[in-house]
C-alpha cells in the first residue's frame, strides 16, 4: 500500500499518513478516518442531490434492499444504478444531470444503491472506520478540508462495479491525497481524465447523459462534505460543512 507524508514544521502538527487502496477489497479491516471515492458517478449524483435540497440519503448495498428501505419512509425516492443503468422502479438514475433536471427535490429523503460507491461506504462502515466520507471531484476540497485533523488517513477508490480500478477513481485519490497533505494539484489530472477509460465510457454509453461527464468534473463545485454514519439501523449520508 503506497503511503504519502510531507515534512511538517517543527511548530505545526505532521500531516496525516495517507494509505491508498482500491476496489470493494479495499474497505476491508479498514479503520479510523476513511475517504471512499466514486466520481463517475455515485458520489458526484449525491452532491448534487444534497444541492437541490434533500433531506437526507441513505445509502443501500443491493437493489432489493433500497427497494425495501424506501417502502418504510414515506414519500422518499429511489435512486440508483444496476450496470450503469436505472432500474425501471427507480425515480432517478445515477446522474448529476437527471437530479439537476428533476422536479422538486426539497426535503426528501432519497435511498440510493450504486454498483461501486455506495457498497464501499457501507463495507468501510462495517469494518469499523470512523468517520466515513464519500467524495468525488467535486466536494474534493471540502473533504481534505474535513479529514486534516486526523493522524491518518485510508483514502479507498471503489472503481468500476468495486472489481476493477477507475482511473478517474485512482486520480481523483491522488488530488485529494495531496491537498490533505497541503501539496499543489497536479495541473493535468482532468486532462488525463478526460482522455481516460472512465470518461470515454461516459462518453458513449446510449443511456448515460452527455453531461454528466462535465459535471463530474467540476471540481470543487460544492463547500461541502459528504459523510456517513449508521442512524437507527441505516447508513446515512450527510451534508456536513468542514470547520475553517
Amino acid at each position: 500500500m503506497p503511503r504519502l507524508r510531507a515534512i511538517a514544521s517543527p511548530h505545526v502538527p505532521p500531516p496525516p499518513e495517507i494509505i491508498r487502496r482500491s476496489l470493494l477489497a479495499g474497505v476491508r479491516d479498514v479503520s479510523g478516518a476513511v475517504i471512499v471515492i466514486d466520481t463517475f458517478r455515485a458520489f458526484t449524483t449525491a452532491a448534487f442531490l444534497y444541492d437541490r435540497g434533500v433531506s437526507r440519503i441513505v445509502l443501500a448495498e443491493s437493489l432489493d434492499e433500497a427497494r425495501e428501505i424506501a417502502s418504510t419512509i414515506p414519500g422518499s425516492l429511489l435512486c440508483g444504478e444496476e450496470a450503469g443503468r436505472r432500474p425501471d422502479d427507480f425515480s432517478l438514475g445515477n446522474s448529476p444531470t437527471e437530479v439537476e433536471r428533476a422536479g422538486d427535490l426539497e426535503g426528501r429523503t432519497v435511498v440510493m444503491r450504486t454498483s461501486s460507491g455506495t457498497r464501499a461506504v457501507v463495507g468501510a462502515l462495517r469494518s469499523g472506520a470512523d468517520p466515513v466520507y464519500a467524495a468525488g471531484l467535486v466536494v474534493a476540497g471540502a473533504t481534505a478540508a474535513a479529514v486534516r485533523r486526523y493522524a491518518r488517513v485510508t483514502i479507498v477508490a471503489s472503481g468500476l462495479g468495486g472489481a476493477a480500478t477507475a482511473d478517474e477513481d485512482e486520480e481523483t485519490a491522488g488530488l485529494i491525497a495531496g491537498r490533505i497533505v497541503g501539496h499543489a494539484d497536479d495541473p493535468h489530472v482532468i486532462d488525463r481524465i478526460r482522455a481516460g477509460s472512465g470518461a470515454d465510457r461516459l462518453r458513449t454509453t446510449a443511456w448515460i447523459d452527455p453531461g454528466d461527464l462535465d459535471r463530474c468534473l467540476e471540481t470543487d463545485r460544492f463547500p461541502f462534505a459528504l459523510a456517513a454514519s449508521a442512524e437507527a439501523g441505516l447508513v446515512v449520508l450527510r451534508r456536513v460543512t468542514p470547520s475553517p
